[in-house]
């Protein structure tokens, strides 16, 4: 990479000669590869290709400082103001924060921000870290008409100075402030000359105060660098830190030479951070859902409390142990969609179930997984565990109060009316069988004995019923004492009869009751019809009829078991 770049652009960076490398070894005969002469071609090139780009040499904690003498940038003019947050809208400052984060871990970043000056006019800001050479970051800013837009805006002449120094007696007192002090403060300087810098200071702040200044002092040189809030002439605050070096002893001095930075951006840049991060937190704790966020190697990053409630496994580093409780059957599936969503950024939401440690029962859960991307690279993965074991015995439950007449457990007269439809609806030449039966004499024990003799007789019938009919055969309750059985694939009509005569031997019988007992009996009529010849309708008409022949014929012999069939040869 580093060897094709153009020799201007090498130039440009001092990019000669060896450099040190990542693997000094060389991979498949490719030469080895230099992130840091990578990361200088880059902004080479990029600002080869873009002649009109503002730049900006960048500190460590994101502010502009001065361009160093070695990076030679004559050519592009310096971005205004003290850090990007100067002259991009507020909106974008968490992009501007997100890019920065980016640039410190891993060398490089971009985003794409508006412009105070001029919101209609995107630009593109990139960070290239070359403390490696210059000790510090560089910043560009490329788009049109970038450069008239910033000089719209802040000028660098501007912008209010960040350094400054004073002159501190034994006691903490100013003798002497700079101009830079008095600009930073709001303040005259012939105010703060005199005053004691305590005075100054806010009172959460003057307990570090005082330790800094008095270890300083027993030290007898350099105290320790701290960052104390300073009430500025109008009541608010500007936090300094403050670097105090003792030369009281020195006989050419006899003060204390205190340097302060205003670090006040870089303060509300982590202060905004931390209450993002603060904020993610608090909502993944009040989140009714297990939270999972793991790395590209598939290692825990982050876990909320209610994983381990969920999931009944102790915190773990990575995610395979983590969601252990995962059972065996469903762990495929699951693991496949966290490979999917780490290998091609895919999102997936699959049903597991998980059997946690003392636990008799299976839990059900909802996985949902999905990719965490950075400028379209994947760098981990979120997943959500949401223990859906309740609202699935409820969906269930509703749908088989939906499906089930709820006295017999049989299907309803809708389900299995549909069901019948839905079974001539295949097509095929095979026979299809309906059954229509109706309980004798059903009026009169509900007269005799009451409704609650009566529903446990239909409650009798409905088990008689489905103990007897074949795999896959099923049962409903028209309503009232009838009943109908679907065979939905049968031989001939002779294997209909003889379905029917079983089930009519199988409900016939004694039914007990408080101490009585009186005989179960029932008429029964079948149709039969290829499934491409009939219809729901005629079928079940015909099973009717069938039936009503039936029952007076019983009632001419009440002592004779018979079943009438209607069926198509």
């Amino acid at each position: 990479m580093a060897e094709s770049a153009d020799p201007a652009d090498r130039a440009r960076f001092g990019v000669k000669g060896p450099h040190r490398r990542v693997d000094e070894s060389s991979v498949d005969g490719r030469p080895p590869f230099d992130v840091d002469a990578s990361r200088e071609l880059g902004a080479a090139a990029l600002l080869e290709q873009h002649p009109a780009a503002l730049v900006a040499a960048i500190g460590a904690d994101g502010i502009f400082v001065p361009m160093p003498a070695s990076l030679s940038l004559e050519d592009h003019a310096l971005l205004p103001g003290k850090s990007a947050m100067d002259f991009v809208v507020a909106d974008d400052w968490g992009a501007i924060i997100d890019a920065w984060e980016r640039a410190r871990a891993t060398g490089a970043a971009r985003t794409s921000v508006r412009l105070v000056a001029a919101p209609d006019k995107p630009v593109v800001i990139h960070y290239f870290d070359l403390r490696h050479r210059y000790g510090v970051y560089l910043g560009v800013v490329v788009g049109p008409q970038a450069r008239d837009a910033l000089a719209e805006g802040v000028t660098v002449d501007d912008a209010p100075p960040r350094l400054a120094r004073a002159k501190k007696s034994e006691a903490a007192v100013l003798l002497e402030v700079d101009d830079a002090l008095a600009q930073i403060l709001g303040r005259p300087a012939e105010e703060l000359i005199g005053q004691r810098t305590l005075e100054l200071i806010h009172p959460d702040d003057q307990e570090q105060a005082i330790r800094a200044w008095m270890a300083m002092l027993a030290a007898g040189d350099n105290g320790p660098r701290v960052r104390l809030r300073h009430r500025r002439g109008d009541g608010s605050w500007v936090w300094l830190e403050v670097t105090n070096q003792n030369l009281l002893d020195d006989p050419d001095a006899g003060y204390v030479a205190a340097e302060m930075i205003d670090v006040s951006e870089e303060v509300a840049v982590h202060e905004a951070l931390r209450q993002r991060e603060q904020l993610f937190r608090r909502l993944a704790e009040a989140m009714p859902s297990g939270l999972v966020q793991i790395d590209h190697d598939r290692n825990v990053v982050y876990t909320n409390p209610r994983v381990g409630q969920i999931v009944g496994d102790a915190p773990a580093t990575t995610v395979d142990a983590q969601l252990g409780s995962v059972v065996r059957d469903d762990w495929p599936a699951f693991d496949g969609a966290i490979t999917r969503a780490l290998a091609e950024g895919g999102d997936d939401d699959i049903e597991v179930q998980v059997q946690r440690a003392g636990d008799r029962g299976l839990r059900r859960c909802l996985a949902r997984v999905r990719a965490l991307t950075d400028d379209g690279t994947v760098t981990g993965a979120i997943i959500s565990i949401e223990d859906v074991t309740e609202s699935a015995l409820l969906h269930a439950e509703l749908e088989r109060r939906a499906t089930m007449d709820m006295l017999t457990r049989c299907l309803n007269r809708a389900t299995v009316m549909s069901s019948l439809e839905a079974t001539l609806a295949e097509g095929g030449d095979c026979y299809t069988a309906v059954i229509f039966l109706d309980l004798d004499d059903f009026k009169a024990v509900n007269d005799r004995h009451g409704h609650a003799v009566g529903d446990e007789l239909l409650i009798t019938a409905g088990e008689r019923l489905t103990r007897v009919v074949r795999q896959g055969d099923y049962v409903g309750r028209l309503g009232g004492d009838e009943f109908l059985v679907v065979c939905p694939e049968i031989e001939s009509p002779d294997e209909a009869r003889r379905i029917a005569d079983r089930i009519t031997t199988a409900v016939r019988g004694e039914f007990s009751f408080g101490g009585s007992t009186i005989e179960l009996r029932a008429s029964v009529g079948v149709a039969c019809a290829a499934r491409r010849e009939t219809t729901t309708e005629d079928l079940v008409s015909r099973a009717d009829a069938a039936m009503y022949a039936a029952k007076r014929r019983r009632r001419l012999m009440p002592q004779r078991l018979e079943t009438e069939i209607t069926a198509d040869d």
